[in-house]
Protein backbone atom coordinates (compact mmCIF):
# COMPACT_ATOMS: atom_id res chain seq x y z
CA UNK A 1 0.00 0.00 0.00
CA UNK A 2 1.05 3.36 -0.93
CA UNK A 3 2.07 5.94 1.78
CA UNK A 4 0.46 9.05 -0.14
CA UNK A 5 -3.11 9.04 -0.34
CA UNK A 6 -2.72 10.88 -3.81
CA UNK A 7 -3.26 8.33 -6.56
CA UNK A 8 -0.94 7.22 -9.36
CA UNK A 9 -1.74 5.64 -12.55
CA UNK A 10 -0.90 1.80 -11.51
CA UNK A 11 0.30 -1.06 -14.10
CA UNK A 12 -0.46 -4.28 -14.25
CA UNK A 13 2.87 -6.58 -12.04
CA UNK A 14 4.30 -8.14 -14.96
CA UNK A 15 4.10 -5.24 -16.93
CA UNK A 16 5.19 -2.41 -14.37
CA UNK A 17 8.60 -4.50 -13.67
CA UNK A 18 8.91 -4.59 -17.63
CA UNK A 19 8.18 -0.57 -17.95
CA UNK A 20 10.79 0.11 -14.87
CA UNK A 21 13.47 -1.74 -16.41
CA UNK A 22 12.81 0.27 -19.93
CA UNK A 23 13.01 3.35 -18.09
CA UNK A 24 15.70 2.83 -15.48
CA UNK A 25 17.92 2.02 -18.91
CA UNK A 26 16.36 5.19 -20.52
CA UNK A 27 17.33 7.41 -17.60
CA UNK A 28 20.92 5.85 -17.50
CA UNK A 29 21.19 6.21 -21.50
CA UNK A 30 20.25 9.80 -21.01
CA UNK A 31 22.70 10.63 -17.94
CA UNK A 32 25.50 9.34 -20.35
CA UNK A 33 24.56 10.96 -23.41
CA UNK A 34 23.93 14.38 -21.55
CA UNK A 35 27.25 14.36 -19.84
CA UNK A 36 28.87 13.65 -23.19
CA UNK A 37 27.08 16.25 -24.98
CA UNK A 38 27.41 18.63 -22.96
CA UNK A 39 31.34 18.02 -22.45
CA UNK A 40 31.19 18.32 -26.47
CA UNK A 41 29.01 21.49 -26.39
CA UNK A 42 30.92 23.04 -23.32
CA UNK A 43 33.80 22.79 -25.72
CA UNK A 44 32.12 24.38 -28.89
CA UNK A 45 31.08 27.29 -26.32
CA UNK A 46 34.42 27.45 -24.79
CA UNK A 47 35.89 28.56 -28.37
CA UNK A 48 33.79 31.41 -28.60
CA UNK A 49 33.38 34.38 -26.08
CA UNK A 50 29.24 34.79 -25.22
CA UNK A 51 27.22 37.16 -22.77
CA UNK A 52 26.55 36.77 -19.39
CA UNK A 53 22.63 35.76 -20.48
CA UNK A 54 24.07 33.35 -22.68
CA UNK A 55 26.06 31.23 -20.04
CA UNK A 56 23.69 32.36 -17.44
CA UNK A 57 21.00 30.23 -19.89
CA UNK A 58 23.90 27.29 -20.41
CA UNK A 59 23.93 26.87 -16.98
CA UNK A 60 20.49 26.55 -16.18
CA UNK A 61 20.26 23.98 -18.85
CA UNK A 62 22.96 21.58 -17.16
CA UNK A 63 21.75 22.26 -13.32
CA UNK A 64 17.59 21.90 -14.64
CA UNK A 65 18.69 18.36 -16.61
CA UNK A 66 21.05 16.82 -14.03
CA UNK A 67 17.85 17.86 -11.48
CA UNK A 68 15.30 16.25 -13.35
CA UNK A 69 17.88 13.10 -13.50
CA UNK A 70 18.28 12.72 -9.67
CA UNK A 71 14.55 13.48 -9.31
CA UNK A 72 13.27 10.67 -11.70
CA UNK A 73 16.11 8.38 -10.33
CA UNK A 74 14.27 8.53 -7.02
CA UNK A 75 10.49 8.44 -7.80
CA UNK A 76 11.41 5.16 -10.02
CA UNK A 77 13.05 3.96 -6.81
CA UNK A 78 10.32 4.23 -4.52
CA UNK A 79 8.20 2.88 -7.59
CA UNK A 80 6.17 6.10 -7.30
CA UNK A 81 5.53 6.25 -11.02
CA UNK A 82 3.13 5.18 -14.03
CA UNK A 83 3.57 6.21 -17.72
CA UNK A 84 3.42 9.83 -17.00
CA UNK A 85 6.94 9.68 -16.13
CA UNK A 86 8.46 8.24 -19.83
CA UNK A 87 6.59 10.97 -21.17
CA UNK A 88 7.94 13.53 -18.70
CA UNK A 89 11.52 11.89 -20.30
CA UNK A 90 10.72 12.06 -23.40
CA UNK A 91 9.49 15.71 -23.13
CA UNK A 92 12.84 16.76 -21.25
CA UNK A 93 14.78 14.74 -23.80
CA UNK A 94 13.22 17.16 -26.30
CA UNK A 95 13.73 19.95 -24.48
CA UNK A 96 17.06 19.47 -24.05
CA UNK A 97 18.15 18.73 -27.22
CA UNK A 98 16.45 21.92 -28.17
CA UNK A 99 18.01 24.47 -25.92
CA UNK A 100 21.53 22.48 -26.93
CA UNK A 101 20.89 23.44 -30.87
CA UNK A 102 19.89 26.93 -30.08
CA UNK A 103 22.70 27.52 -27.82
CA UNK A 104 25.48 25.82 -30.05
CA UNK A 105 24.03 28.27 -33.33
CA UNK A 106 21.10 26.76 -34.30
CA UNK A 107 22.01 26.81 -38.05
CA UNK A 108 25.22 25.48 -38.33
CA UNK A 109 24.81 22.78 -34.81
CA UNK A 110 26.39 19.51 -35.11
CA UNK A 111 23.83 18.24 -32.31
CA UNK A 112 20.77 17.53 -34.29
CA UNK A 113 21.26 14.21 -33.87
CA UNK A 114 20.23 14.78 -30.50
CA UNK A 115 16.35 15.21 -31.57
CA UNK A 116 17.17 11.35 -33.48
CA UNK A 117 17.86 9.95 -29.78
CA UNK A 118 15.07 11.56 -28.32
CA UNK A 119 12.78 9.73 -30.59
CA UNK A 120 14.69 6.42 -30.06
CA UNK A 121 14.67 7.10 -26.18
CA UNK A 122 10.77 7.14 -26.61
CA UNK A 123 10.45 4.56 -28.82
CA UNK A 124 12.21 2.13 -26.47
CA UNK A 125 10.20 3.21 -23.17
CA UNK A 126 6.61 3.92 -24.35
CA UNK A 127 6.65 1.74 -28.05
CA UNK A 128 5.27 3.57 -31.06
CA UNK A 129 3.04 6.04 -29.40
CA UNK A 130 5.79 7.26 -27.84
CA UNK A 131 8.03 7.76 -31.07
CA UNK A 132 5.00 9.45 -32.76
CA UNK A 133 4.55 11.17 -29.93
CA UNK A 134 8.47 12.26 -29.94
CA UNK A 135 8.59 12.49 -33.26
CA UNK A 136 5.30 15.25 -33.31
CA UNK A 137 7.19 17.21 -30.58
CA UNK A 138 10.54 17.88 -32.45
CA UNK A 139 9.43 18.38 -35.73
CA UNK A 140 7.12 20.99 -34.15
CA UNK A 141 10.44 22.47 -32.35
CA UNK A 142 12.66 22.19 -35.64
CA UNK A 143 9.83 24.22 -37.34
CA UNK A 144 9.32 26.74 -34.79
CA UNK A 145 12.76 27.13 -34.20
CA UNK A 146 13.72 27.73 -38.10
CA UNK A 147 10.69 29.98 -38.21
CA UNK A 148 12.31 31.99 -35.34
CA UNK A 149 15.44 32.02 -37.02
CA UNK A 150 14.30 33.13 -40.30
CA UNK A 151 12.33 35.83 -38.50
CA UNK A 152 15.77 37.16 -37.07
CA UNK A 153 17.22 36.38 -40.16
CA UNK A 154 19.64 34.37 -40.13
CA UNK A 155 17.72 30.84 -40.30
CA UNK A 156 18.79 27.82 -42.24
CA UNK A 157 17.68 26.69 -45.41
CA UNK A 158 14.05 25.65 -45.00
CA UNK A 159 15.24 22.57 -46.93
CA UNK A 160 17.27 21.57 -44.45
CA UNK A 161 14.84 21.49 -42.00
CA UNK A 162 12.33 19.26 -44.30
CA UNK A 163 15.11 16.82 -44.38
CA UNK A 164 15.42 16.73 -40.63
CA UNK A 165 12.32 16.50 -40.30
CA UNK A 166 11.60 13.91 -42.66
CA UNK A 167 14.40 11.78 -40.68
CA UNK A 168 12.83 12.53 -37.44
CA UNK A 169 9.50 11.08 -38.83
CA UNK A 170 11.05 7.84 -40.68
CA UNK A 171 13.48 7.31 -37.33
CA UNK A 172 10.18 7.59 -35.70
CA UNK A 173 8.14 4.69 -37.12
CA UNK A 174 11.04 2.40 -38.05
CA UNK A 175 12.11 2.50 -33.85
CA UNK A 176 8.26 2.80 -33.14
CA UNK A 177 8.01 -0.81 -34.72
CA UNK A 178 10.82 -2.42 -33.74
CA UNK A 179 10.19 -1.18 -29.92
CA UNK A 180 6.56 -2.26 -30.26
CA UNK A 181 8.09 -5.67 -31.52
CA UNK A 182 10.56 -5.94 -28.64
CA UNK A 183 7.85 -5.27 -26.43
CA UNK A 184 5.55 -7.74 -27.03
CA UNK A 185 8.23 -10.60 -27.67
CA UNK A 186 9.63 -9.59 -24.66
CA UNK A 187 5.46 -9.86 -22.99
CA UNK A 188 5.25 -13.46 -24.26
CA UNK A 189 8.49 -14.49 -22.74
CA UNK A 190 7.92 -12.78 -19.77
CA UNK A 191 4.60 -14.70 -20.06
CA UNK A 192 6.34 -17.92 -21.32
CA UNK A 193 8.83 -17.95 -18.19
CA UNK A 194 5.89 -17.13 -15.47
CA UNK A 195 4.44 -20.37 -16.73
CA UNK A 196 7.57 -22.19 -16.69
CA UNK A 197 8.03 -20.92 -13.36
CA UNK A 198 4.38 -21.86 -12.08
CA UNK A 199 4.91 -25.61 -13.72
CA UNK A 200 8.31 -25.89 -12.03
CA UNK A 201 6.79 -24.49 -8.47
CA UNK A 202 4.11 -26.76 -8.96
CA UNK A 203 6.05 -30.03 -10.19
CA UNK A 204 8.40 -29.35 -7.00
CA UNK A 205 5.46 -29.24 -4.65
CA UNK A 206 4.02 -32.76 -6.03
CA UNK A 207 7.45 -34.20 -5.32
CA UNK A 208 7.86 -32.75 -1.94
CA UNK A 209 4.43 -33.36 -0.94
CA UNK A 210 4.04 -37.16 -2.66
CA UNK A 211 4.89 -39.82 0.51
CA UNK A 212 6.46 -42.16 -1.84
CA UNK A 213 10.41 -41.87 -1.85
CA UNK A 214 11.86 -40.44 -5.37
CA UNK A 215 15.55 -41.08 -6.27
CA UNK A 216 17.32 -40.51 -9.73
CA UNK A 217 20.33 -43.05 -9.71
CA UNK A 218 23.24 -42.65 -11.98
CA UNK A 219 23.96 -45.99 -13.98
CA UNK A 220 27.42 -45.78 -13.90
CA UNK A 221 28.45 -44.61 -10.84
CA UNK A 222 25.58 -45.66 -9.05
CA UNK A 223 24.94 -42.20 -6.90
CA UNK A 224 22.27 -40.63 -5.92
CA UNK A 225 21.59 -37.29 -8.14
CA UNK A 226 18.20 -36.59 -6.47
CA UNK A 227 16.46 -37.66 -3.40
CA UNK A 228 12.63 -36.23 -2.12
CA UNK A 229 12.05 -35.52 1.06
CA UNK A 230 9.89 -37.93 2.11
CA UNK A 231 12.85 -40.54 0.62
CA UNK A 232 15.05 -39.27 2.71
CA UNK A 233 13.01 -39.16 5.58
CA UNK A 234 12.41 -43.02 5.19
CA UNK A 235 15.80 -43.45 4.55
CA UNK A 236 16.05 -41.87 7.68
CA UNK A 237 19.17 -39.03 5.99
CA UNK A 238 18.86 -35.46 7.45
CA UNK A 239 18.44 -32.36 5.16
CA UNK A 240 21.43 -31.67 3.32
CA UNK A 241 23.49 -34.67 4.40
CA UNK A 242 25.68 -36.42 1.83
CA UNK A 243 23.82 -39.11 -0.44
CA UNK A 244 25.21 -42.55 -0.10
CA UNK A 245 25.49 -44.85 -3.02
CA UNK A 246 22.41 -46.38 -4.23
CA UNK A 247 23.85 -50.21 -3.87
CA UNK A 248 24.09 -49.08 0.17
CA UNK A 249 20.36 -48.36 0.26
CA UNK A 250 18.92 -50.58 -2.72
CA UNK A 251 20.98 -53.34 -3.29
CA UNK A 252 21.28 -54.03 -6.50
CA UNK A 253 18.93 -51.40 -8.23
CA UNK A 254 20.33 -50.77 -11.48
CA UNK A 255 19.97 -54.61 -12.39
CA UNK A 256 16.21 -54.63 -11.35
CA UNK A 257 13.86 -55.02 -14.23
CA UNK A 258 11.59 -51.67 -14.82
CA UNK A 259 8.03 -51.84 -14.55
CA UNK A 260 7.95 -54.74 -12.52
CA UNK A 261 8.06 -54.56 -8.04
CA UNK A 262 10.30 -55.42 -6.22
CA UNK A 263 11.15 -55.52 -2.13
CA UNK A 264 14.67 -55.60 -0.68
CA UNK A 265 15.06 -55.25 3.05
CA UNK A 266 17.56 -51.75 3.42
CA UNK A 267 20.00 -50.84 6.20
CA UNK A 268 19.21 -47.44 6.68
CA UNK A 269 19.46 -44.47 9.19
CA UNK A 270 16.97 -45.76 10.69
CA UNK A 271 17.54 -49.34 11.34
CA UNK A 272 16.37 -52.51 9.20
CA UNK A 273 13.72 -51.16 6.50
CA UNK A 274 11.68 -52.95 4.09
CA UNK A 275 11.36 -51.45 0.83
CA UNK A 276 9.41 -51.57 -2.14
CA UNK A 277 11.06 -50.47 -5.32
CA UNK A 278 9.69 -50.10 -8.73
CA UNK A 279 12.18 -48.74 -11.59
CA UNK A 280 11.92 -46.59 -14.56
CA UNK A 281 14.04 -44.96 -17.31
CA UNK A 282 14.38 -41.41 -17.77
CA UNK A 283 14.80 -39.25 -20.97
CA UNK A 284 18.20 -39.29 -20.04
CA UNK A 285 19.69 -42.74 -21.00
CA UNK A 286 22.41 -42.26 -18.11
CA UNK A 287 19.84 -41.85 -15.39
CA UNK A 288 16.98 -44.29 -13.53
CA UNK A 289 14.16 -43.14 -11.40
CA UNK A 290 13.47 -44.87 -8.46
CA UNK A 291 10.37 -45.31 -6.62
CA UNK A 292 10.18 -46.75 -3.38
CA UNK A 293 7.66 -47.38 -0.49
CA UNK A 294 8.43 -48.26 3.40
CA UNK A 295 6.28 -51.61 3.68
CA UNK A 296 7.96 -52.36 7.47
CA UNK A 297 4.80 -51.59 9.09
CA UNK A 298 2.43 -52.83 6.21
CA UNK A 299 4.64 -55.89 6.85
CA UNK A 300 4.44 -56.11 10.62
CA UNK A 301 0.94 -55.15 10.51
CA UNK A 302 0.01 -58.19 7.96
CA UNK A 303 2.13 -60.69 10.91
CA UNK A 304 -0.13 -59.17 12.96
CA UNK A 305 -3.24 -59.77 11.24
CA UNK A 306 -2.06 -63.42 10.92
CA UNK A 307 -1.55 -63.87 14.46
CA UNK A 308 -5.16 -62.97 15.42
CA UNK A 309 -6.51 -65.21 12.76
CA UNK A 310 -4.60 -67.92 14.44
CA UNK A 311 -5.54 -66.83 18.18
CA UNK A 312 -9.17 -66.19 16.02
CA UNK A 313 -9.13 -70.35 14.72
CA UNK A 314 -7.86 -71.39 18.07
CA UNK A 315 -10.69 -69.92 20.18
CA UNK A 316 -12.69 -71.71 17.98
CA UNK A 317 -11.08 -75.19 19.34
CA UNK A 318 -10.77 -73.53 22.86
CA UNK A 319 -14.28 -73.63 23.97
CA UNK A 320 -14.60 -77.23 22.84
CA UNK A 321 -11.76 -78.33 24.32
CA UNK A 322 -12.32 -76.63 27.54
CA UNK A 323 -15.06 -78.73 28.19
CA UNK A 324 -13.55 -81.41 26.93
CA UNK A 325 -10.43 -81.79 29.40
CA UNK A 326 -11.83 -79.58 32.35
CA UNK A 327 -14.28 -82.42 33.24
CA UNK A 328 -11.69 -85.16 32.64
CA UNK A 329 -9.30 -83.45 34.35
CA UNK A 330 -11.29 -82.64 37.59
CA UNK A 331 -12.25 -86.34 38.07
CA UNK A 332 -8.70 -87.31 37.42
CA UNK A 333 -7.11 -84.86 39.98
CA UNK A 334 -9.67 -85.88 42.41
CA UNK A 335 -9.22 -89.42 42.07
CA UNK A 336 -5.56 -89.09 42.45
CA UNK A 337 -5.94 -86.84 45.59
CA UNK A 338 -8.06 -89.62 47.56
CA UNK A 339 -5.32 -92.32 46.34
CA UNK A 340 -2.92 -89.68 48.50
CA UNK A 341 -4.79 -89.57 51.33
CA UNK A 342 -5.13 -93.07 51.97
CA UNK A 343 -1.34 -94.15 50.52
CA UNK A 344 1.47 -94.61 53.15
CA UNK A 345 4.15 -91.92 53.75
CA UNK A 346 7.18 -92.71 51.24
CA UNK A 347 5.52 -95.44 49.60
CA UNK A 348 5.02 -95.54 45.81
CA UNK A 349 1.63 -94.89 45.84
CA UNK A 350 2.34 -91.45 47.53
CA UNK A 351 4.71 -90.73 45.04
CA UNK A 352 2.85 -91.59 42.08
CA UNK A 353 -0.40 -89.72 43.14
CA UNK A 354 1.15 -86.56 44.04
CA UNK A 355 2.95 -86.87 40.22
CA UNK A 356 -0.88 -87.06 38.75
CA UNK A 357 -1.68 -84.22 41.11
CA UNK A 358 0.94 -82.27 40.07
CA UNK A 359 0.78 -83.19 36.23
CA UNK A 360 -2.84 -82.47 36.45
CA UNK A 361 -2.65 -78.52 37.92
CA UNK A 362 0.22 -78.15 35.29
CA UNK A 363 -2.58 -79.35 32.98
CA UNK A 364 -5.08 -76.94 34.08
CA UNK A 365 -2.90 -73.91 34.02
CA UNK A 366 -2.32 -74.64 30.64
CA UNK A 367 -5.55 -75.10 29.46
CA UNK A 368 -6.83 -71.49 31.59
CA UNK A 369 -4.00 -69.86 30.09
CA UNK A 370 -4.76 -71.41 26.58
CA UNK A 371 -8.48 -69.77 26.83
CA UNK A 372 -7.06 -66.76 28.39
CA UNK A 373 -4.67 -66.50 24.88
CA UNK A 374 -7.43 -67.08 22.64
CA UNK A 375 -10.59 -65.36 23.82
CA UNK A 376 -9.08 -62.26 26.32
CA UNK A 377 -11.52 -60.28 28.26
CA UNK A 378 -12.63 -56.75 27.04
CA UNK A 379 -10.47 -54.66 29.18
CA UNK A 380 -12.11 -52.41 31.76
CA UNK A 381 -10.41 -48.89 31.31
CA UNK A 382 -9.77 -46.43 33.89
CA UNK A 383 -7.50 -43.43 33.91
CA UNK A 384 -4.21 -44.62 35.93
CA UNK A 385 -0.94 -43.80 36.32
CA UNK A 386 1.54 -46.10 33.90
CA UNK A 387 4.68 -44.99 36.41
CA UNK A 388 2.91 -46.64 39.48
CA UNK A 389 1.59 -49.52 38.02
CA UNK A 390 5.25 -50.28 36.56
CA UNK A 391 7.01 -49.23 39.91
CA UNK A 392 4.52 -51.33 41.84
CA UNK A 393 5.13 -54.52 39.69
CA UNK A 394 8.82 -53.59 39.71
CA UNK A 395 8.50 -53.99 43.78
CA UNK A 396 6.67 -57.00 44.19
CA UNK A 397 8.87 -58.80 41.22
CA UNK A 398 11.93 -57.76 43.20
CA UNK A 399 11.36 -60.95 45.53
CA UNK A 400 11.09 -63.22 42.59
CA UNK A 401 14.10 -65.88 42.61
CA UNK A 402 14.05 -65.59 38.37
CA UNK A 403 15.09 -61.85 39.27
CA UNK A 404 18.17 -62.96 42.31
CA UNK A 405 21.29 -61.07 40.83
CA UNK A 406 19.73 -58.73 38.33
CA UNK A 407 20.03 -55.62 37.99
CA UNK A 408 16.65 -53.09 37.75
CA UNK A 409 16.78 -50.12 36.47
CA UNK A 410 13.75 -47.95 36.31
CA UNK A 411 13.19 -45.02 34.12
CA UNK A 412 9.53 -43.50 34.79
CA UNK A 413 8.18 -40.13 33.73
CA UNK A 414 4.82 -39.41 34.83
CA UNK A 415 2.36 -40.39 32.41
CA UNK A 416 -1.37 -41.69 32.68
CA UNK A 417 -3.54 -43.53 30.12
CA UNK A 418 -7.09 -45.45 30.08
CA UNK A 419 -6.05 -48.87 30.55
CA UNK A 420 -7.26 -51.77 32.11
CA UNK A 421 -4.81 -52.27 34.72
CA UNK A 422 -4.79 -55.29 36.11
CA UNK A 423 -4.31 -56.52 32.38
CA UNK A 424 -1.14 -53.98 32.33
CA UNK A 425 0.36 -55.53 35.30
CA UNK A 426 -0.19 -58.89 33.91
CA UNK A 427 1.54 -57.66 30.81
CA UNK A 428 4.03 -56.03 32.52
CA UNK A 429 4.90 -58.91 34.43
CA UNK A 430 5.55 -61.14 31.26
CA UNK A 431 7.58 -59.26 30.25
CA UNK A 432 9.74 -58.73 33.03
CA UNK A 433 9.91 -62.47 33.85
CA UNK A 434 11.25 -63.02 30.49
CA UNK A 435 13.91 -60.64 30.71
CA UNK A 436 14.83 -61.86 34.17
CA UNK A 437 15.52 -64.72 32.69
CA UNK A 438 17.29 -63.66 29.73
CA UNK A 439 19.19 -61.22 31.38
CA UNK A 440 20.32 -64.12 34.08
CA UNK A 441 22.81 -62.91 37.46
CA UNK A 442 24.73 -60.07 36.90
CA UNK A 443 22.46 -59.35 33.71
CA UNK A 444 20.34 -55.51 33.58
CA UNK A 445 16.67 -55.11 32.97
CA UNK A 446 15.24 -51.62 32.40
CA UNK A 447 11.95 -50.84 32.54
CA UNK A 448 11.06 -47.29 30.74
CA UNK A 449 7.87 -45.06 31.04
CA UNK A 450 7.91 -42.79 28.43
CA UNK A 451 6.54 -39.47 28.72
CA UNK A 452 3.42 -38.10 26.27
CA UNK A 453 2.80 -37.87 23.40
CA UNK A 454 4.94 -40.45 22.87
CA UNK A 455 3.84 -43.61 20.89
CA UNK A 456 5.45 -46.09 23.06
CA UNK A 457 3.52 -46.20 26.49
CA UNK A 458 6.08 -48.26 28.16
CA UNK A 459 9.46 -50.28 26.87
CA UNK A 460 11.24 -53.40 28.82
CA UNK A 461 14.78 -53.87 28.01
CA UNK A 462 17.20 -56.48 28.98
CA UNK A 463 20.85 -56.54 28.57
CA UNK A 464 21.04 -59.95 26.99
CA UNK A 465 19.83 -59.63 23.29
CA UNK A 466 19.72 -63.37 23.22
CA UNK A 467 16.77 -63.82 20.18
CA UNK A 468 18.05 -64.71 17.30
CA UNK A 469 16.88 -62.93 14.09
CA UNK A 470 15.19 -65.75 12.56
CA UNK A 471 13.37 -66.70 15.72
CA UNK A 472 11.93 -62.48 16.29
CA UNK A 473 9.56 -62.73 14.32
CA UNK A 474 8.18 -66.07 16.08
CA UNK A 475 8.37 -64.67 19.52
CA UNK A 476 4.13 -63.92 19.74
CA UNK A 477 3.18 -67.36 18.75
CA UNK A 478 1.46 -69.45 21.38
CA UNK A 479 3.54 -72.23 22.25
CA UNK A 480 7.15 -70.55 21.13
CA UNK A 481 9.22 -70.60 23.45
CA UNK A 482 12.97 -70.33 23.82
CA UNK A 483 13.16 -71.15 27.23
CA UNK A 484 13.11 -75.41 28.28
CA UNK A 485 10.50 -74.55 31.01
CA UNK A 486 8.46 -71.82 29.06
CA UNK A 487 4.93 -73.04 28.11
CA UNK A 488 5.02 -70.33 25.20
CA UNK A 489 1.83 -68.47 26.32
CA UNK A 490 3.37 -65.25 28.09
CA UNK A 491 4.41 -63.43 25.24
CA UNK A 492 1.19 -64.43 23.15
CA UNK A 493 -1.27 -63.23 25.90
CA UNK A 494 0.57 -60.09 26.34
CA UNK A 495 0.02 -59.41 22.90
CA UNK A 496 -3.42 -60.23 22.67
CA UNK A 497 -4.03 -58.02 25.68
CA UNK A 498 -2.13 -55.20 23.70
CA UNK A 499 -4.34 -55.75 20.53
CA UNK A 500 -7.45 -55.88 23.12
CA UNK A 501 -6.45 -52.11 23.89
CA UNK A 502 -5.92 -51.51 20.45
CA UNK A 503 -1.96 -51.38 20.76
CA UNK A 504 1.21 -53.39 20.07
CA UNK A 505 3.86 -54.84 21.31
CA UNK A 506 7.62 -54.39 19.17
CA UNK A 507 10.19 -56.78 19.62
CA UNK A 508 13.28 -56.02 18.50
CA UNK A 509 16.75 -57.95 19.84
CA UNK A 510 20.74 -57.96 18.97
CA UNK A 511 23.88 -58.81 20.68
CA UNK A 512 24.94 -54.75 21.03
CA UNK A 513 21.91 -53.45 21.75
CA UNK A 514 19.57 -56.33 23.91
CA UNK A 515 16.29 -56.75 23.82
CA UNK A 516 13.46 -54.50 24.16
CA UNK A 517 9.81 -55.29 23.75
CA UNK A 518 7.86 -51.58 23.52
CA UNK A 519 3.76 -51.33 24.24
CA UNK A 520 2.99 -49.09 21.07
CA UNK A 521 -0.27 -47.30 21.41
CA UNK A 522 -2.68 -47.08 18.68
CA UNK A 523 -4.24 -44.23 17.01
CA UNK A 524 -6.61 -42.22 19.28
CA UNK A 525 -5.58 -44.09 22.46
CA UNK A 526 -6.42 -41.81 25.30
CA UNK A 527 -3.10 -41.30 26.81
CA UNK A 528 -2.36 -37.81 29.11
CA UNK A 529 0.70 -36.57 30.32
Amino acid sequence: MRSSSTPVPALPPQENTDFERRLTALILFRTIATTTILALASSQLAARRFGDGEGLAWFVLVVLDYLLTLVTGVVVRRRRYGTWMGWLQVVAAVTFATAIIVLTDFSVSPFWFTYLLAIIGAAVVLGLRGALGAAALTTSSSIAVTTWEHVAGTGRPWLDTATQVLAQVLVAGLSGYVAQQLIRTRGRLVASEADLARTRDLRDRIVNAISSGLAVVERGSGRLRFLNPAGASILGLAEGSELPLARELFGDVLSMAAGRRWEVVSNTRRGERILGISVSPLDAPELVLVVFQDLTDVRRREDEMARLDQLAQLGRVSATLAHEVRNPLASMRGSAQMLLSDALAGSSQEKLSRIIVREADRLGYLVEHYLELARPKPPERKLVRIDTIVSETVEVLRADPVARGTLIEEVLSPREAEVDAAQMKQVLINLLRNAFRAAGPKGRVRVTVEPAPHEYLFTVWDSAGSIAPEALPHVFEPFFSQSPDGTGLGLSTAQSIAHAHGATIDARSSAEEGTSFSFRLGRGEGVHG
